[in-house]
């Protein structure tokens, strides 16, 4: 009877437990002050603001030199000195004002080749030996053209001479003819009459001579026209022979140049790979180990890729904020250089240099940076924070109260910084905006508006 008891006990107190868990009826809503059912929800709004809007967007980067060049040898040969080491600083070219190299830049490495030297000994011999010939063949010419003259001389002669025989046969001939009619009349004798005939024709056997000789002086010139012809021959074709000489050497001297390997630029020596005797041979492919490598770093480039988002808007000149983690966080300023314009395919991104003076070496190649970049920037514009301003059906609007009530407003929206929106068109300023959680509240719901608290 004693546990009965006790189980009711127990059992009463159970239930005292749980009627005291119960929670407290709730409270009758509240009413609105004319007593019409309950009172508009409190709405914290805000108006559209007139500012500068600076989009900014800070990307990963990497520094690396403003030029970083691998030397490789063009000539096969053993190195015979190295004249620097990784650290040493180097000087580039100097030119002039057209171009020419006036001061090589400082020595790397010389190679040794002896039988190029001896090559190019030959081929000196071989221009001076082209060049000989040349000046035999115009002394060719020369006389060759002192005989055509000679030549000339001679015909001319043969003109002459057939000029005076001829003048002489047609004396005999008319000589002939008058003596022939005294014959006739018996005023000469017959003898006087033969020996008439007799010049007549001597007369005409030596016209026949000099015409003969101007035919043999004739030929002649054309023999030594030939003569000339042949000889002009002769020197274009050791002319040729000379320049084929000459080509060889130049070669061979080019050849020699590659034998001491230059500094392409001023900077630094940042690998060796090569020693005294070593033998080396012209690198053929991008992945044969340089005989050194040297770098441009008193200008240094910092490489930065930014997303598609806000590629289209990043241009050349854009304000750049460099900070350097391994530096202790120091900031360097600068600009965008120069921007890929395409944009990688893999990665959706486009790849932004830029340029930092590094007169002091303080920044090396190799670090690793953010860089802050001003993608955009809008003067004098209305804007809302990025919470009041929501979007359906790729349209954006906001939320604003007229007369008590919530009334949705398209909007057309510009720049978006990390905290604020561009209104384009939609709104006049002078809205009282919600805030924010616009997705809380309808179209047409009444509301009670309480102005944000000034920050």
């Amino acid at each position: 009877m004693s546990n009965q008891r006790l189980l009711l006990a127990l059992a009463a107190s159970c239930v005292l437990f749980i009627a005291g868990c119960e929670p407290t009826a709730q409270l009758p809503a509240a009413t609105s002050p004319d007593g019409g059912g309950e009172a508009p929800a409190k709405v914290t709004v805000i108006k559209p603001t007139k500012k500068t809007l600076v989009k900014r967007t800070e990307q990963p980067g990497q520094i690396v030199a403003f030029q970083e060049t691998p030397i490789f040898a063009n000539v096969t040969g053993f190195i015979s000195k190295v004249h620097v080491d990784i650290g040493d600083k180097v000087t580039g070219p100097a030119w002039d004002e057209k171009g020419n190299v006036t001061e090589p830049g400082t020595v790397l490495a010389e190679i040794s080749i002896p039988e190029l030297d001896q090559e190019l000994l030959q081929k000196q011999a071989l221009v001076a030996q082209a060049l000989s010939q040349v000046q035999q063949a115009e002394a060719a010419i020369k006389v060759s053209e002192a005989l055509q003259r000679s030549a000339e001389a001679l015909a001319s002669e043969a003109e002459a001479a057939v000029e005076r025989v001829t003048a002489d046969f047609n004396r005999y001939e008319s000589e002939f003819k008058r003596i022939t009619d005294l014959a006739g009349q018996g005023a000469v004798t017959k003898k006087l009459v033969e020996e008439a005939q007799n010049q007549s024709k001597s007369a005409a056997a030596a016209q026949k001579e000099a015409a003969a000789k101007i035919k043999s002086a004739k030929a002649v010139i054309d023999e030594k026209a030939a003569g000339v012809e042949q000889a002009q021959a002769d020197l274009r074709a050791a002319k040729a022979r000379h320049a084929v000489t000459q080509a060889d050497e130049a070669r061979l001297k080019s050849l020699q140049r590659y034998m001491t390997l230059y500094a392409p630029f001023t900077g630094m020596v940042t690998a060796r790979n090569i020693d005294a005797g070593h033998l080396v041979q012209p690198g053929k492919t991008s992945s044969d180990k340089p005989l050194f490598v040297v770098v441009q770093a008193d200008t240094l480039r910092i490489f930065v890729d930014v997303p598609d988002s806000d590629a289209a808007l990043l241009e050349p000149k854009s304000e750049a904020v460099i900070r350097v983690p391994a530096l202790g966080g120091g900031t360097f300023t600068g600009t965008v250089t120069r921007t890929a314009w395409v944009l990688n395919p893999v990665t959706r991104t486009l790849r932004a240099e830029i340029d930092l003076p590094n007169a002091d070496g303080k920044l090396r190649p190799g670090l690793y940076v953010y860089a802050d970049l001003k993608i955009a920037e809008r003067k004098d514009v209305l804007a809302l924070p990025r919470a009041a301003v929501g979007a359906q059906d790729n349209q954006a609007f906001c939320l604003s109260i007229d007369g008590g009530k919530i009334v949705r407003k398209p909007l057309v929206t510009g720049l978006r910084t990390a905290d604020e929106v561009e209104i384009v068109s939609g709104l006049s300023g002078d809205e009282q905006v919600v805030a924010g959680n616009i997705a809380a509240y309808r179209d047409g719901q009444s509301v009670e508006a309480v102005p944000a608290l000034a920050k």
